[in-house]
């Protein structure tokens, strides 16, 4: 009898994670979607009521996405985001010119964003994926990038850019550093750490089913 319990836990607790895992996918997909619909409109949107379901909890939250056209701008693109427990805001900076053959490279890091920000929104929301937040001010990006709250995020959204394009998530890593690297003040020793850092717990997370298979 107890045995039957134990099994039949099991099974609710797989199913569970494959609803969570599924919703959260597909409602990650559409978003992404989305924002490059309107990106090639050039037309800010607002999404009021959105829901990710979580078993038996549910989070609600607004999307607001700006477009920002700027032909002195110094890269193709630049998208910056953020969010809360009720809110996911995303502006994207763009020179026009360099569309649409910038366009692989922005879908990918939309989609590396939108990963991004809907785990900091459901880390928020529900009980099991909260994380301990540092509540210290000002720190400074070694810090900031090796939080308990942006490991998972930073992870979460690198997978889906590996998967986008195609490449290993070791190699994801190392572009979004290329990308970024003049955020650092000592990257040559910084990056090596963060680095291994995300990829043990990218690692540990795969184990135990809490992310998408990569390479």
């Amino acid at each position: 009898m107890l045995k039957n319990l134990i099994i039949e836990n099991i099974i609710k607790k797989i199913k569970n994670n494959l609803i969570i895992e599924r919703k959260s996918d597909e409602l990650s997909l559409k978003l992404s979607r989305v924002v490059i619909i309107q990106f090639k409109k050039n037309e800010d949107f607002i999404i009021n009521g959105l829901q990710i379901d979580r078993g038996d909890e549910y989070a609600n939250f607004d999307m607001d996405c700006k477009f920002i056209k700027d032909d002195n701008f110094n890269h193709p693109f630049s998208i910056s985001a953020e969010s809360d427990i009720e809110s996911l805001i995303i502006e994207i900076t763009y020179r026009p010119k360099d569309f649409p053959k910038s366009m692989v490279n922005l879908v990918a890091e939309v989609k590396e964003t939108v990963e991004h920000e809907l785990e900091h929104i459901e880390q928020q929301n529900f009980e099991d994926m909260y994380v301990p937040y540092d509540k210290k001010e000002n720190k400074n990006n070694f810090e900031y990038l090796t939080s308990y709250e942006e490991i998972p995020a930073y992870v979460r959204g690198l997978i889906k850019r590996s998967k986008t394009k195609r490449i290993s998530l070791t190699d994801a890593m190392d572009e979004w550093f290329n990308e970024n690297i003049n955020k650092f003040k000592n990257p040559n020793k910084e990056w090596p750490i963060i680095k291994n850092i995300w990829m043990k717990y990218a690692l540990d997370a795969k184990k135990k089913g809490k992310v998408k298979n990569f390479k």
